[in-house]
């Protein structure tokens, strides 16, 4: 074999073995980022569908803010909780909560620290096009879950750095963003990752009915949105056994049932869950009461599932407005 020909298959396979090792660094060393970003949508057969630019912004674990600027305006945010999908054409935003849509979808993959628990990943060779001349090492990554909306994403780091990714749906159209000006373990506050619900948009639940909400005609319906999200978000960690998720809900103040140690309560209820099978959590016919200005509380009926049981049950949880967050205070059944 050529010498200087087996010299550069060994550099190119040293390449190819390196993505997943700088896909681990970049999660591992990289907190944040700031960047401008292009987008450019091609069919199958490579025809432009769509292309836009715009800013964004992630924070680990969980939160990122993808502001599309031009040739229109659009937002996709996550506080880390929900994930906000706000289309201004049609005046309407998506609300799901991250426990439930965590594997469906790509911006997880920047901005999550468990990568591994939603994607298969592994090395493959450089891609075609413009970036093959930037040493960009690839990593593909291919949803764990069913019916996520798309078949793989390639990340593609230069020097431990994400500088493009490709998302690849199910109808072969590809999505590529290319990062420029990237600023990385920037100061980010969590106020940056907070949805501000415009006026009379419509707001659609977990794949519900849209619901009007104008901040206009009715300002308590922002709280009614934020109450509604907060006891999905709440049954969705219950039922996806997230359990750091599920006590996070919890006020440290909360009033255990028997009266134990807010501590031992903790530790109580993790044993239990991670116990149990399969979790399904419904909850329906919520009714809100706004106690005081930053104290609510949310109503509903219960539907609990697991291999061994399933119950239904009458649901009350006292919340609080505690330093920006809604916390459970006491929780109550029967009521």
């Amino acid at each position: 074999m050529n010498k200087l020909f087996f010299v550069f298959l060994m550099l190119s396979l040293n390449v190819f073995a390196e993505g997943i090792s700088d896909l681990n660094a970049f999660v591992n060393n990289v907190s944040s980022m700031s960047s401008e970003f292009s987008q450019v949508v091609l069919d199958k057969k490579g025809s432009k569908l769509q292309d836009v630019e715009g800013v964004m912004l992630f924070k680990r674990p969980n939160k990122f803010r993808w502001d599309y600027l031009k040739p229109y305006q659009n937002q996709i945010i996550s506080d880390g909780d929900r994930l906000y999908m706000y289309d201004q054409d049609l005046r309407q935003v998506s609300i799901n909560s991250i426990a439930k849509v965590g594997g469906s979808t790509p911006l997880l993959i920047i901005a999550g620290k468990n990568i591994e628990k939603y994607f298969t990943l592994k090395n493959i060779e450089s891609q075609a096009g413009d970036e093959s001349s930037q040493n960009i090492k690839w990593v593909e990554a291919i949803p764990k879950e069913e019916g996520a909306g798309f078949s793989k994403v390639m990340l593609g780091l230069t020097e431990n750095k994400l500088s493009v990714m490709k998302i690849v749906d199910a109808f072969e159209h590809i999505t590529t963003i290319s990062f420029k000006n990237a600023k990385y373990n920037v100061s980010l506050s969590d106020n940056d990752f907070l949805f501000k619900l415009p006026n009379g948009v419509d707001v659609v639940q977990n794949g519900g009915v849209p619901t009007n909400l104008s901040t206009t005609s009715n300002p308590n319906k922002n709280k009614d949105a934020e109450l509604i999200a907060f006891a999905n978000d709440w049954a969705n960690a219950w039922s996806a056994k997230d359990i750091d998720l599920y006590l996070s809900k919890y006020a440290q103040d909360f009033k255990t049932p028997n009266g134990d140690a807010f501590s031992l309560w903790q530790t109580s209820r993790r044993q239990k869950i991670s116990s149990q099978g399969k979790i399904l959590v419904e909850i329906e016919d919520i009714k809100l009461t706004m106690k005081a200005e930053n104290s609510a509380r949310i109503q509903f009926k219960q539907k609990y599932t697991s291999d061994k049981l399933t119950e239904m049950s009458n649901k009350s949880l006292v919340v609080k407005k505690i330093d920006g967050r809604w916390l459970i205070q006491e929780e109550i059944s029967g009521k």
